[in-house]
């Protein structure tokens, strides 16, 4: 999956109502400048790595994810970390986008 595709899922993710109810402010994962009230379509420029981002908001919306092995694979057993950290209510540090 390329970066765009990445970033739609991401997108997709973070509008999902289980996400939603976690009240997590866009800003955190994107750069959005000084736009306060952002669309879904503004969200194209990662802060954060878009693996990561993408396997704690599957575990935040209840969806498999499809980065967690390639995550696992590229550093042993983030993906497992971040997945339990969101399932005891927590919200894990994501590593900077590269």
């Amino acid at each position: 999956m390329d970066q765009q595709e990445l970033n739609n899922r991401c997108v997709s993710l973070f509008q999902s109502p289980r996400v939603q109810t976690k009240l997590w402010n866009p800003r955190m994962f994107w750069n959005v400048g000084r736009i306060l009230n952002v669309k879904p379509e503004q969200l194209t420029e990662p802060k954060v790595d878009l693996c990561e981002l993408e396997v704690m908001l599957a575990a935040a919306a209840y969806e498999p994810s499809q980065c967690a092995d390639n995550l696992n694979a590229r550093e042993a057993g983030r993906a497992d970390f971040i997945r339990r950290a969101v399932q005891s209510g927590q919200r894990p540090l994501l590593q900077r986008a590269a």
